[in-house]
């Protein structure tokens, strides 16, 4: 068995993220170029209607993404993702 320690990821832009409910929510940068989290989670109320208006992200827009990973590791870890275009 493997033990990662999560802390430690690297996030980059694109990764999916999953929350302890299971939420997911894809990294990305705004329109004012900020770096948040987007929900894609499919059985979100928001579905069908994705974007990165204020509510339409969890939590608050930062910087960079060490920021945005130090003030967020803690309840997201990174998830196997691939994107699927129909």
């Amino acid at each position: 068995m493997e033990v990662t320690d999560k802390r430690n990821e690297k996030w980059q832009l694109g990764d999916v993220l999953e929350d302890k409910e299971e939420h997911k929510a894809l990294i990305v940068k705004n329109n004012n170029g900020s770096y948040c989290l987007m929900d894609i989670s499919p059985e979100s109320d928001m579905e069908g209607r994705y974007s990165t208006k204020a509510g339409d992200i969890y939590d608050w827009p930062y910087s960079s993404l060490d920021e945005l990973h130090s003030m967020n590791s803690g309840g997201w870890h990174k998830v196997n993702a691939k994107l699927v275009i129909e």
